[in-house]
């Protein structure tokens, strides 16, 4: 009975000493059932999260609306109407009785245009040429001097030609219904080349602001356009069942 008693207590006490052991907690790997512990997966392409490292590579800098190609076909589409502005001020200068000042606007119009022009190209070959060293055009920060400089006088030239196409508006289609080509002798003389040139650059004008609007806003899509061919073109990573 004793033998029995003490074998009896061995067994208990084995069984209390495995009870309060701690036990090992093993995680399956969803693949093999007979892993003993979750090994992570390396550049798996179905995995929820990717654990390959992100690029460093920077995006490239936007030119802005000084950079783009649309604003310099904009500017070499506008160069033709200031120039023959001041070609035909120059020619036909005080030609024009019943409205005298005509001559006088296509001359000042036709200068403010060409130095909005030349503004205009000058920024762009600097945004152009510069973009590598400059973050972004769209803010004041990142400029160069030339460009803080040169834009005010662009916008200031812009406000002067879009002032003188109302004031070439009201000038021209005040007189025209009385004005008269071909009797110089009379008040209301008006030499042809002169105001029919006038009048038609303001049509010229209202073409060319209709073409950079339309420029404009396929500028701003095109950028868009291919953000959203990326984004679809990335392939779809699949979560493990």
């Amino acid at each position: 009975m004793i033998i029995y008693s003490v074998i009896f207590h061995f067994i208990l006490d084995i069984n209390i000493i495995m009870a309060t052991k701690p036990k090992r907690v093993t995680y399956d790997d969803p693949v093999d059932d007979n892993a003993d512990y979750l090994v992570p997966l390396q550049d798996d392409p179905n995995s929820l999260v990717s654990t390959r490292p992100k690029s460093s590579k920077k995006e490239k800098p936007s030119p802005g609306i000084f950079g783009s190609i649309n604003f310099l076909i904009t500017l070499l589409l506008y160069a033709g109407v200031p120039i023959s502005q001041l070609v035909i001020g120059l020619i036909y200068i005080n030609r024009c009785t019943i409205q005298q000042f005509i001559s006088t606007y296509m001359i000042l119009s036709g200068l403010f245009g060409i130095a909005f022009v030349i503004v205009g190209l000058i920024i762009y070959q600097k945004v152009t040429k510069q973009i590598p060293s400059l973050s972004s055009y769209d803010g004041p920060k990142g400029k160069p001097m030339s460009l803080k400089i040169l834009i005010p006088i662009f916008v200031i030239l812009l406000l002067s030609v879009i002032a003188w196409f109302f004031v070439a508006q009201v000038v021209v289609f005040e007189v025209k219904l009385r004005v008269e080509f071909f009797d110089s002798t009379l008040p209301e003389y008006c030499h042809g080349n002169l105001y029919k040139a006038a009048y038609i650059l303001i049509f010229v004008d209202y073409l060319i602001f209709l073409i950079s609007i339309i420029l404009i806003i396929l500028g701003r899509q095109s950028p868009a356009e291919e953000d959203n061919k990326k984004k679809t073109n990335r392939p779809t990573r699949s979560t493990r069942k």
